[in-house]
């Protein structure tokens, strides 16, 4: 008799640590399944950001193709600029202008503000100073080309971090 019951303590105490090692393992596996999604969160955000950073230097340098072409037009001699142009270099400052707010969404307010100012600033270019002398619009460009560069340098930052 005393060898069923220390037989029956026996096969409790294992059911037990069986039970608390299958409870110890489902608290790890949870614990590394919210890990890799916060990862692969974390990796969508980023690859997001940088596709938007790509994106973004697109929109600029179409913006700038376009400002050129502009002001080629518009100081020849006579003024050649085709109909529509205008608009659609101001369609290309809209959408560096929403490409920038989404980045900017992720950055501090100080940041945020210089997306914002090269967006007006890109915007005053193609509306007024392309019909203008050809050194008054590079200098336009070219405060345009600086802050644009503290962009590109952000995200350049950003592709270098693993996380976002």
């Amino acid at each position: 008799m005393q060898f069923e019951s220390s037989r029956l303590n026996a096969l409790t105490l294992i059911s037990i640590v069986v039970s608390l090692l299958a409870l110890g393992s489902s608290f790890v596996q949870n614990y590394n399944y919210a890990r890799n999604l916060q990862i692969v969160q974390r990796n969508v955000i980023r690859s997001e950001y940088l596709r938007t950073c790509r994106d973004i230097i697109d929109a600029y340098f179409a913006v700038k193709q376009l400002g050129y072409a502009l002001n080629e037009g518009a100081t020849a001699t006579p003024p050649t600029l085709e109909p529509g142009s205008a608009r659609e270099a101001e369609a290309h400052v809209f959408k560096f202008a929403a490409l920038g707010t989404f980045l900017a969404n992720f950055r501090d307010d100080r940041t945020r503000e210089s997306y914002t100012k090269l967006s007006w600033a890109l915007l005053e270019i193609v509306r007024e100073t392309y019909k203008g002398p050809r050194a008054d619009f590079d200098k336009a460009y070219g405060a345009a080309d600086a802050s644009f560069g503290e962009i590109n340098e952000d995200c350049a930052k950003t592709a270098r971090l693993e996380y976002l």
